[in-house]
Protein backbone atom coordinates (compact mmCIF):
# COMPACT_ATOMS: atom_id res chain seq x y z
CA UNK A 1 0.00 0.00 0.00
CA UNK A 2 1.39 3.37 -0.73
CA UNK A 3 2.60 5.41 1.93
CA UNK A 4 -0.17 8.46 3.62
CA UNK A 5 0.94 11.90 2.54
CA UNK A 6 1.88 15.11 4.62
CA UNK A 7 0.54 14.69 8.07
CA UNK A 8 3.20 12.08 9.29
CA UNK A 9 0.63 9.46 9.69
CA UNK A 10 -0.25 6.69 7.04
CA UNK A 11 -1.42 4.27 5.05
CA UNK A 12 -0.37 1.73 7.51
CA UNK A 13 -2.97 2.59 9.84
CA UNK A 14 -5.73 1.06 7.13
CA UNK A 15 -3.69 -2.31 7.49
CA UNK A 16 -3.50 -2.22 11.66
CA UNK A 17 -7.00 -1.65 11.16
CA UNK A 18 -7.68 -4.58 8.75
CA UNK A 19 -6.20 -7.19 11.25
CA UNK A 20 -8.44 -9.96 11.91
CA UNK A 21 -8.93 -8.34 15.68
CA UNK A 22 -8.55 -4.93 15.64
CA UNK A 23 -7.41 -3.55 18.90
CA UNK A 24 -9.91 -1.10 20.77
CA UNK A 25 -9.96 0.03 24.46
CA UNK A 26 -10.74 3.09 26.32
CA UNK A 27 -11.59 5.50 24.07
CA UNK A 28 -11.92 9.22 23.04
CA UNK A 29 -15.40 10.47 22.42
CA UNK A 30 -15.49 14.19 22.00
CA UNK A 31 -11.66 14.71 23.18
CA UNK A 32 -12.85 12.38 26.52
CA UNK A 33 -11.21 9.28 27.39
CA UNK A 34 -13.07 6.86 27.89
CA UNK A 35 -10.82 4.49 30.59
CA UNK A 36 -12.44 1.63 32.76
CA UNK A 37 -11.45 -2.09 33.10
CA UNK A 38 -13.12 -4.70 30.95
CA UNK A 39 -15.85 -5.16 33.04
CA UNK A 40 -17.14 -1.92 33.66
CA UNK A 41 -17.69 -1.27 29.76
CA UNK A 42 -21.12 -1.89 28.00
CA UNK A 43 -22.54 -1.91 24.67
CA UNK A 44 -25.65 -1.58 22.65
CA UNK A 45 -27.89 2.12 21.59
CA UNK A 46 -26.53 4.93 19.49
CA UNK A 47 -23.62 6.68 18.54
CA UNK A 48 -23.76 9.17 21.23
CA UNK A 49 -23.17 12.21 18.96
CA UNK A 50 -25.11 13.50 16.20
CA UNK A 51 -24.22 13.60 12.66
CA UNK A 52 -25.02 17.38 12.33
CA UNK A 53 -24.89 18.72 8.86
CA UNK A 54 -21.59 20.08 7.89
CA UNK A 55 -20.40 22.64 5.14
CA UNK A 56 -19.16 21.02 1.92
CA UNK A 57 -15.86 19.50 2.92
CA UNK A 58 -16.00 19.68 6.33
CA UNK A 59 -16.01 16.61 8.37
CA UNK A 60 -16.69 15.82 11.71
CA UNK A 61 -13.91 15.12 13.65
CA UNK A 62 -15.24 13.77 16.75
CA UNK A 63 -14.73 10.23 17.66
CA UNK A 64 -17.73 8.65 18.63
CA UNK A 65 -18.51 6.12 20.76
CA UNK A 66 -21.15 3.71 20.73
CA UNK A 67 -21.55 2.39 24.65
CA UNK A 68 -22.01 -1.42 25.51
CA UNK A 69 -23.94 -1.79 28.15
CA UNK A 70 -24.49 -4.79 29.89
CA UNK A 71 -27.16 -3.60 32.13
CA UNK A 72 -30.16 -5.97 31.81
CA UNK A 73 -28.14 -8.34 29.49
CA UNK A 74 -26.84 -11.50 29.72
CA UNK A 75 -23.16 -11.52 29.92
CA UNK A 76 -20.95 -14.59 29.05
CA UNK A 77 -17.28 -14.30 29.74
CA UNK A 78 -14.01 -15.57 28.42
CA UNK A 79 -11.05 -16.39 30.21
CA UNK A 80 -8.55 -17.01 27.09
CA UNK A 81 -5.36 -17.72 29.00
CA UNK A 82 -6.52 -19.12 32.25
CA UNK A 83 -5.16 -16.21 34.67
CA UNK A 84 -8.56 -15.57 36.49
CA UNK A 85 -9.59 -12.59 34.52
CA UNK A 86 -11.79 -12.44 31.85
CA UNK A 87 -10.59 -11.39 28.08
CA UNK A 88 -13.55 -11.51 26.53
CA UNK A 89 -17.46 -10.18 27.35
CA UNK A 90 -20.25 -11.05 25.02
CA UNK A 91 -23.39 -9.13 25.62
CA UNK A 92 -27.03 -10.82 24.78
CA UNK A 93 -30.28 -9.52 24.40
CA UNK A 94 -32.43 -13.17 24.45
CA UNK A 95 -30.35 -15.19 22.57
CA UNK A 96 -28.64 -12.22 20.24
CA UNK A 97 -25.22 -11.69 20.75
CA UNK A 98 -25.20 -7.26 20.43
CA UNK A 99 -21.76 -6.63 21.31
CA UNK A 100 -18.39 -8.14 22.24
CA UNK A 101 -15.91 -6.14 24.11
CA UNK A 102 -12.46 -7.74 24.24
CA UNK A 103 -8.60 -7.58 25.60
CA UNK A 104 -6.22 -9.21 23.35
CA UNK A 105 -3.49 -8.11 24.47
CA UNK A 106 -4.42 -8.86 27.73
CA UNK A 107 -3.60 -6.13 29.81
CA UNK A 108 -6.71 -5.56 32.06
CA UNK A 109 -8.09 -3.21 29.52
CA UNK A 110 -10.32 -3.32 26.90
CA UNK A 111 -8.83 -3.18 23.37
CA UNK A 112 -11.57 -4.12 20.82
CA UNK A 113 -14.97 -2.85 20.92
CA UNK A 114 -17.48 -4.85 18.34
CA UNK A 115 -21.44 -4.55 17.51
CA UNK A 116 -23.74 -6.86 15.33
CA UNK A 117 -27.22 -6.55 13.81
CA UNK A 118 -30.38 -8.09 14.69
CA UNK A 119 -29.28 -10.65 11.93
CA UNK A 120 -25.77 -11.28 13.92
CA UNK A 121 -23.95 -9.95 11.34
CA UNK A 122 -20.84 -7.41 12.49
CA UNK A 123 -22.28 -3.54 12.16
CA UNK A 124 -19.58 -1.76 14.23
CA UNK A 125 -16.24 -1.90 15.17
CA UNK A 126 -14.09 0.26 17.30
CA UNK A 127 -10.59 -0.10 17.65
CA UNK A 128 -7.15 1.09 19.64
CA UNK A 129 -4.81 -0.66 17.13
CA UNK A 130 -1.51 0.79 19.26
CA UNK A 131 -2.75 0.26 22.64
CA UNK A 132 -2.20 3.27 23.81
CA UNK A 133 -5.56 4.16 25.55
CA UNK A 134 -7.46 5.86 22.70
CA UNK A 135 -9.46 4.42 20.16
CA UNK A 136 -7.51 4.91 16.86
CA UNK A 137 -10.06 3.59 14.14
CA UNK A 138 -14.34 2.99 13.61
CA UNK A 139 -15.45 0.52 11.39
CA UNK A 140 -18.79 0.80 9.76
CA UNK A 141 -20.15 -2.73 8.36
CA UNK A 142 -23.63 -2.99 5.95
CA UNK A 143 -24.90 -6.29 5.85
CA UNK A 144 -21.50 -7.51 7.77
CA UNK A 145 -19.61 -5.82 4.73
CA UNK A 146 -17.01 -3.20 5.27
CA UNK A 147 -18.06 0.06 3.61
CA UNK A 148 -16.75 3.24 5.67
CA UNK A 149 -13.66 3.39 8.07
CA UNK A 150 -12.96 6.93 10.26
CA UNK A 151 -9.06 6.89 11.57
CA UNK A 152 -6.93 9.23 14.04
CA UNK A 153 -3.60 8.50 12.05
CA UNK A 154 -2.00 11.07 14.24
CA UNK A 155 -2.91 10.20 17.93
CA UNK A 156 -4.37 13.22 18.32
CA UNK A 157 -7.91 12.35 19.62
CA UNK A 158 -9.39 13.03 16.44
CA UNK A 159 -10.51 11.71 13.01
CA UNK A 160 -8.81 13.04 10.05
CA UNK A 161 -8.94 10.41 7.56
CA UNK A 162 -12.51 9.21 6.14
CA UNK A 163 -12.05 5.87 3.70
CA UNK A 164 -14.62 4.76 1.78
CA UNK A 165 -14.56 0.64 0.92
CA UNK A 166 -16.21 -1.69 -2.06
CA UNK A 167 -18.28 -3.90 -0.43
CA UNK A 168 -18.64 -6.61 -2.77
CA UNK A 169 -14.52 -6.57 -2.63
CA UNK A 170 -13.75 -5.32 0.40
CA UNK A 171 -11.17 -2.70 -1.73
CA UNK A 172 -10.40 0.83 -0.53
CA UNK A 173 -11.66 2.89 -3.43
CA UNK A 174 -11.59 6.68 -2.01
CA UNK A 175 -9.69 8.25 0.90
CA UNK A 176 -10.57 11.45 2.18
CA UNK A 177 -7.65 13.62 4.37
CA UNK A 178 -7.37 16.32 6.97
CA UNK A 179 -3.44 16.54 7.11
CA UNK A 180 -3.32 19.96 8.16
CA UNK A 181 -5.97 19.60 11.57
CA UNK A 182 -8.68 22.43 10.60
CA UNK A 183 -11.81 19.76 9.96
CA UNK A 184 -11.40 20.56 6.10
CA UNK A 185 -10.54 18.07 3.92
CA UNK A 186 -7.45 18.74 1.98
CA UNK A 187 -6.45 15.52 0.47
CA UNK A 188 -8.08 13.34 -1.78
CA UNK A 189 -6.78 9.76 -2.18
CA UNK A 190 -8.30 7.22 -5.35
CA UNK A 191 -7.37 4.09 -5.78
CA UNK A 192 -7.14 1.74 -8.62
CA UNK A 193 -5.23 -1.64 -8.74
CA UNK A 194 -1.71 -1.31 -7.24
CA UNK A 195 -1.91 2.63 -7.68
CA UNK A 196 -3.21 5.52 -6.07
CA UNK A 197 -3.39 8.57 -7.55
CA UNK A 198 -3.31 11.93 -4.28
CA UNK A 199 -5.04 15.11 -5.55
CA UNK A 200 -3.62 17.98 -2.90
CA UNK A 201 -5.22 21.51 -2.04
CA UNK A 202 -1.98 23.38 -0.85
CA UNK A 203 -3.75 27.11 -1.81
CA UNK A 204 -6.78 26.88 0.95
CA UNK A 205 -9.15 26.86 -1.25
CA UNK A 206 -11.17 23.76 -0.75
CA UNK A 207 -10.48 22.35 -4.21
CA UNK A 208 -7.41 19.95 -5.32
CA UNK A 209 -4.79 22.06 -7.17
CA UNK A 210 -3.71 20.71 -10.56
CA UNK A 211 0.07 21.50 -10.33
CA UNK A 212 -0.09 19.21 -6.89
CA UNK A 213 -1.27 15.45 -7.54
CA UNK A 214 0.79 12.73 -7.95
CA UNK A 215 0.61 9.07 -8.65
CA UNK A 216 1.93 6.12 -6.51
CA UNK A 217 2.49 2.67 -7.10
CA UNK A 218 2.47 -0.39 -4.28
CA UNK A 219 5.70 0.19 -3.04
CA UNK A 220 5.31 3.99 -2.60
CA UNK A 221 7.53 5.22 -5.73
CA UNK A 222 5.97 8.18 -7.40
CA UNK A 223 4.75 7.03 -10.98
CA UNK A 224 6.12 10.21 -13.90
CA UNK A 225 2.87 11.70 -15.23
CA UNK A 226 2.58 11.67 -19.20
CA UNK A 227 3.49 14.51 -20.92
CA UNK A 228 1.24 16.79 -22.01
CA UNK A 229 0.42 17.24 -25.68
CA UNK A 230 0.91 20.54 -27.33
CA UNK A 231 -2.03 21.85 -28.63
CA UNK A 232 -1.89 22.35 -32.92
CA UNK A 233 -2.28 25.99 -34.01
CA UNK A 234 -5.33 27.59 -35.20
CA UNK A 235 -4.71 26.65 -38.56
CA UNK A 236 -8.11 27.95 -40.01
CA UNK A 237 -9.41 28.34 -43.59
CA UNK A 238 -6.50 29.32 -46.27
CA UNK A 239 -7.44 32.06 -48.10
CA UNK A 240 -5.50 30.77 -51.48
CA UNK A 241 -4.91 27.23 -51.75
CA UNK A 242 -1.73 25.56 -50.87
CA UNK A 243 -0.27 23.15 -52.88
CA UNK A 244 0.01 19.75 -51.51
CA UNK A 245 3.64 18.04 -51.35
CA UNK A 246 4.84 15.69 -54.42
CA UNK A 247 3.38 12.17 -53.76
CA UNK A 248 6.68 10.73 -54.38
CA UNK A 249 8.58 13.31 -51.49
CA UNK A 250 8.68 12.41 -48.08
CA UNK A 251 6.60 14.61 -45.79
CA UNK A 252 8.26 16.74 -43.36
CA UNK A 253 9.17 16.36 -39.94
CA UNK A 254 8.38 18.32 -37.11
CA UNK A 255 11.81 20.58 -36.26
CA UNK A 256 10.65 20.03 -32.81
CA UNK A 257 9.01 17.90 -29.90
CA UNK A 258 7.17 19.30 -26.94
CA UNK A 259 8.97 19.51 -24.18
CA UNK A 260 8.09 16.79 -21.12
CA UNK A 261 5.82 17.78 -18.09
CA UNK A 262 8.13 18.00 -14.85
CA UNK A 263 7.46 15.21 -12.91
CA UNK A 264 6.07 16.14 -9.55
CA UNK A 265 7.99 14.02 -7.26
CA UNK A 266 6.47 13.35 -3.34
CA UNK A 267 8.37 14.33 -0.75
CA UNK A 268 7.61 13.29 3.21
CA UNK A 269 5.44 16.75 3.77
CA UNK A 270 2.89 16.22 0.73
CA UNK A 271 3.13 11.92 0.47
CA UNK A 272 5.88 9.44 0.61
CA UNK A 273 6.71 6.33 2.13
CA UNK A 274 4.09 4.80 4.73
CA UNK A 275 5.47 6.08 8.60
CA UNK A 276 4.21 4.48 11.82
CA UNK A 277 1.43 6.81 13.54
CA UNK A 278 2.86 8.78 16.39
CA UNK A 279 2.52 8.16 19.88
CA UNK A 280 0.61 10.66 21.94
CA UNK A 281 -2.36 11.77 23.12
CA UNK A 282 -4.34 11.20 26.06
CA UNK A 283 -3.50 8.09 28.08
CA UNK A 284 -4.99 5.54 30.04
Amino acid sequence: MPGDARGGAGTSSARRVGRASLAAGALVAGGLLVAGALGSLGCGGDSAVANAKLPDGVRSQTIEHEACDESGHRVETVDVNNDGKPDIRRVFDGNAEICRISDLNRDGKPDLFEYYDKTGQLRRREADYDDNGIVNAIEIYENGKLVRAELDTTNLGRIDTWDTFDPSTGKRVKRERDATGDGRVDQWWTYEGDQVTIAMDKNGDGLPDPDAVITLNASGTSIPTPAEPTPAADAGAPSTPVASAPADLPSPEPSSEPSPAPELSPSLGDAGVVTPPKRGGAKR
